[in-house]
């Protein structure tokens, strides 16, 4: 798949994603919202000029394996959502050295 291709994917699908949530139960906002960020997060391996992020490749990872306990859970996944955020206030921290 192309840079170009990909974009396109994760645009129709961010378009679909928007249209779904009008009729969709309301928690199927937040996962399509955490798939699109999985998603974006390979947008390195089809667009060189935009580096490899292990972080975001790591928050990848345990987006994939959780998104769906909204299935469940809705208080587990907001959990999840929170323990994400948490990460990455920490990172956002860390890069801008301010811890």
């Amino acid at each position: 798949m192309t840079s170009g291709e990909y974009v396109y994917e994760l645009a129709t699908y961010l378009l679909t994603s928007a249209r779904g949530c009008i009729e969709e139960p309301l928690l199927y906002g937040p996962l399509r919202l955490i798939e699109a960020l999985s998603r974006l997060v390979t947008i390195s391996q089809y667009a060189p000029c935009v580096k490899k992020d292990e972080f975001l490749l790591a928050a990848k990872k345990r987006i994939d394996q959780n998104k769906y306990v909204v299935m469940q859970s809705e208080e587990e996944f907001t959990k999840f959502l929170d323990s994400l955020i948490k990460e990455f206030t920490a990172e956002l921290k860390k890069r801008n050295k301010l811890d």
